[in-house]
């Protein structure tokens, strides 16, 4: 009877753990859309910021190389099933780990040096308002340069923007569960 009970369990979990794949490789995917989004939008002068990205999941983290270039896509560490069915609300946390991230992000003010080399991203070119990086008064000409608009980051969480790439990835796997 033990026996029957015990291949019942493990029957009972191969069909959990087939329900949740879709939904867990969903979150996944969710994830990589938004470092991507994020790696789009924000500043590139080097590289480095766009790839210094990091994805990290209550077990596992997966890292940017931090090296210049053009953005190179992340992973995001696949969760298990029980970290998909006890963990709360939020799966992965997305971080930038480059040196200069705040400034990056429009955190904080900055006194910037020209790096001796051009962006590896469009810039924008104008006079610089103050001290924070992107708030650079627009003009086709002037000075100083920008690659990511001012707040970029900020208007990418707050309007909406991540909520949409989210729902976009994880209403796909919602559609490929088949019962």
């Amino acid at each position: 009877m033990a026996r029957r009970r015990n291949d019942f369990m493990k029957l009972a979990e191969k069909i959990e753990a087939g329900f949740l794949a879709p939904l867990i490789l969903g979150a996944a995917r969710s994830a990589q859309g938004v470092v991507k989004d994020l790696q789009e939008l924000g500043p590139a002068w080097s590289g480095e910021f766009s790839n210094s990205w990091e994805i990290a999941s209550a077990s596992k983290v997966s890292s940017g190389s931090g090296s210049p270039g053009a953005p190179q896509r992340l992973l995001a560490p696949v969760l298990t099933v029980d970290e998909y069915k006890f963990k709360p609300e939020v799966k992965y946390y997305i971080a930038n780990k480059a040196p200069h991230a705040d400034v990056a992000l429009d955190l904080v003010e900055s006194s910037y040096r020209y790096p001796g080399f051009e962006p590896i991203k469009e810039a924008q070119r104008g006079k610089r308002v103050s001290g924070i990086r992107g708030d650079l008064s627009v003009s086709g000409n002037g000075p100083n340069r920008r690659t990511a608009p001012l707040d970029w980051y900020t208007t990418y969480i707050r309007g909406g923007a991540i909520d949409k790439r989210i729902s976009f990835y994880m209403d796909e796997a919602l559609r490929s569960v088949k019962l």
